[in-house]
């Protein structure tokens, strides 16, 4: 194990959260009398923070439905959604998300041999604590950082450079994990070592072009980096 710490997106990486997001926000679009989206369309809506799940989801509603929404209304609509669906997500008692199977091992087996281990995801930070306080209990990462300001969401290098500096860490002493193209090049703007997975929301084709250095399909296989 030639890494310091590990750092690790949330959704779709240590979680599986898209029945709990797709559930949120189709609760927010039948308030108003819009038709819920498919489970599944999530897996490519989530990864970039709300605001941008927000724009990918109305694009696709736009489609769907044959909606003409002038530039001006359809700029309300969205931001009047995202207020309301953020309001309502970082609130929400989550019962659906769940640890990926192998997950908690491989977690623990990193803190027993001295590991550091960190949360960097877009999601927003208060959702991302009240998570991770459900499935490890309190202070059980070394530090954690999640979205509080869109214009320093990954892949800006802002985040992770919080880490390192919060960690006392450099580059070479990180592997990072996650499972989209943002994640890979999150990892790639600030040189650490990128590892993609397979268990979460997209395709090994996808994190192999946006850079990914190693490919895993299990999460048991984190012991082994």
């Amino acid at each position: 194990m030639m890494f310091k710490a590990y750092v690790f997106d949330l959704d779709g990486t240590i979680i599986d959260s898209i029945k709990m997001i797709s559930s949120c926000f189709n609760d927010e679009l039948k308030k108003i009398s819009i038709k819920p989206l498919e489970e599944n369309l999530f897996n490519y809506f989530v990864g970039d923070g709300p605001k941008v799940l927000v724009d990918k989801a109305f694009e696709y509603i736009a489609n769907r439905d044959n909606t003409n929404y002038d530039k001006v209304k359809l700029t309300r609509l969205k931001d009047d959604f995202l207020k309301n669906y953020l309001e309502s997500y970082n609130n929400v008692d989550d019962n659906y998300s769940t640890l990926y199977p192998g997950i908690k091992e491989s977690l623990e087996y990193l803190k027993r041999n001295n590991k550091k281990l960190a949360i960097c995801t877009n999601k927003p930070l208060k959702a991302t604590k009240n998570v991770l306080k459900i499935n490890f209990g309190e202070n059980y990462f070394d530090y954690v950082i999640g979205l509080e300001d869109e214009t320093k969401k990954k892949p800006d290098p802002y985040m992770m450079n919080r880490i390192m500096k919060e960690l006392n860490l450099k580059c070479k002493d990180i592997a990072y994990f996650g499972d989209t193209s943002t994640d890979m090049l999150t990892a790639k703007n600030v040189n650490v070592y990128a590892v993609g997975v397979l268990w979460g929301f997209r395709e090994k084709e996808e994190l192999i072009e946006f850079g990914a250095d190693k490919i895993i399909s299990d999460p048991l296989d984190i012991m082994k980096i």
